[in-house]
This record gives structure tokens, C-alpha cells and sequence, in this order.
């Protein structure tokens, strides 16, 4: 009688020795299973990262008709402005480079004066680096003849030159900007334009990444 009750008291301790480990495995289980799914992956921005962005103010616009333009009633211009922001990474100086276009979408503006072909749409393009504003700027395309120009203009990052790339340098983790200002100018000649009467002119500035040299 003694013998059975020892066994059946053994078999007790085993079953529930039993019950705890299967129950503990499953636990474990769970808990790692849950461990694993609730690592959602997250976005993170720091100040370890570097960006440029562009922005303009619009197009630029000329139409010339009989009420805003005529003889001794001055020029006609459209204007537009752009800023490049260019943030370094909180490890380094870095730089950034671009280059800028003004990208013709409609001119049908004509001699007036043949056969001299005087200028009556011209273009200006004016940079001021590394400012928060234009004050001073520099004139990179100054009173461009664009009469009869249907095609995109470049513009050169130093008077008179042929290198179109742009670069800003921002020290460690600084923020610079370059200003622009464009400005398309009809001009008034004071002689017969009638031919330019009803004509129009249709101009964006396009900024666009380029790598630095």
C-alpha cells in the first residue's frame, strides 16, 4: 500500500514536472515569436544627412499689346526669382552643385528694326551666393538678345564663361543659400514695334542636380 502511494505520488511530481516544462517552452515560444513581429521598421531622419532643394517664384511672362506698350510708354519686363538651399551633414563639410536653365516654352517676338537686328527682348540672370537674400548680386547674363530666341539658355556660373555647373559649400552641418533673380525686359525703342504688337514671350527657370567636378 505504502509502494503505491510513493508511485502514484511520483507520477504526480512527473506530470506536473511535465505540465511546467511544456508550459515554459511555450511561453518561450511566444515570447520570442512576439519579439520578432513587434520590430516594425521605422524611418529615421538625423541631422547626419545631407540635402539640397530648389524653389522658384513662377514663370516669366511678357505680352505686348496696344495698352501697355507704345511709343514713350517705357519697357515691359517679367521677373522671376530662385533660391538653392543646400543643408551639410552634421559630420562634414560638404558641397553641392547644379546648374540653372531658362527653359523657353513660347517667343514670337520679331525684329522690328531690320536690317540691324537691335535687341527688343533681352534676359538678365543675377546671383548672389551664399546670402539670404539678394543685395548685391552678381550679373552673370547681362541683357541677353533673345528677339527671335526659341531654344533654352545655359547659364554660366562666371561672366562670360563656359562652365554651367554651380557649386555651394556649406561647412559642417551648416545651411547656405543661393539667390537668384531673373528678369526678361522688352524694350521699348521708341520707333515703329508695331510688328511686336500682340506677341509673347513664356520663359521657366529649370534647377537641376549635377554632379561636382
Amino acid at each position: 500500500m505504502e509502494n503505491r502511494k510513493n508511485t502514484i505520488l511520483l507520477t504526480v511530481i512527473a506530470v506536473a514536472t511535465l505540465l511546467v516544462a511544456v508550459v515554459g517552452a511555450t511561453f518561450a515560444y511566444f515570447t520570442a515569436q512576439g519579439g520578432t513581429t513587434a520590430q516594425t521598421p521605422v524611418n529615421v531622419t538625423t541631422a547626419q544627412t545631407s540635402n539640397g532643394s530648389f524653389q522658384t517664384s513662377g514663370a516669366i511672362t511678357i505680352n505686348a499689346n496696344q495698352e501697355n506698350f507704345g511709343q514713350s510708354m517705357g519697357n515691359q519686363t517679367g521677373q522671376a526669382t530662385g533660391t538653392v538651399k543646400y543643408s551639410a551633414s552634421s559630420t562634414a563639410a560638404s558641397d553641392f552643385c547644379y546648374t540653372v536653365t531658362l527653359d523657353i516654352t513660347a517667343n514670337n517676338f520679331v525684329y522690328t528694326t531690320d536690317p540691324t537686328n537691335t535687341p527688343e527682348l533681352t534676359f538678365t540672370a543675377e546671383k548672389e551666393a551664399n546670402a539670404a537674400s539678394i543685395t548685391s548680386p552678381t550679373t552673370l547674363i547681362d541683357a541677353q538678345d533673345i528677339t527671335t530666341t526659341s531654344t533654352d539658355i545655359q547659364i554660366p556660373n562666371a561672366v562670360s564663361g563656359s562652365d554651367y555647373v554651380h557649386k555651394i559649400s556649406a561647412g559642417q552641418g551648416a545651411t547656405v543659400n543661393d539667390q537668384w533673380r531673373f528678369t526678361v525686359t522688352f524694350v521699348n525703342l521708341d520707333s515703329d514695334q508695331n510688328a511686336n504688337t500682340g506677341k509673347s514671350f513664356t520663359g521657366q527657370i529649370v534647377f537641376a542636380q549635377t554632379e561636382c567636378a
